[in-house]
């Protein structure tokens, strides 16, 4: 986490406005009561969104994004019958997502951790290890 008393006043309070947004988001998906199944295509229709900049194959992540969302209705529609409103509730709480910033939320989590490097940049990196690696890697940092 970045210590805010050493940052600029208008640098602190964008800060702040993010760790609110942030916060008001997350308490709206925890009255929400998602399930573990939930939150996991919640996650794969963010990742899969044909609207991030710079994509090759957006016809690819467009598909990806519509077999997400087809299988998060059915089994919201078998999990919680009774609950017709259910899907909308949970999809109409993504759009707060981009109203925060991503530079941001990455110094927020990630400065700390990984220096002063672009976590994008390190992804890839990341997906292509292997658990051995990483558990290496863990290891090797503790000691």
């Amino acid at each position: 986490m970045c210590d805010l008393d050493k940052l600029p006043t208008d640098r602190g309070k964008l800060i702040m406005e993010h760790i609110f947004k942030l916060q008001e988001f997350c308490n709206s998906m925890v009255k929400l009561c998602l399930d573990g199944y939930e939150y996991a295509y919640l996650k794969a229709i963010v990742l899969f969104s044909p609207d991030h900049p710079g994509l090759e194959n957006v016809v690819q992540i467009e598909k990806f994004q519509e077999k997400a969302y087809m299988e998060f209705q059915d089994y919201v529609t078998k999990a919680y019958p009774d609950d017709t409103y259910r899907l909308s509730r949970l999809l109409l709480r993504l759009p707060a997502l981009r109203l925060m910033s991503a530079a941001i939320t990455e110094e927020l989590f990630f400065a700390g951790l990984i220096g002063n490097v672009q976590i994008d940049s390190i992804i890839p990196y990341i997906l292509r290890m292997e658990t051995a690696d990483y558990n290496s890697q863990i290891i090797d940092h503790a000691v």
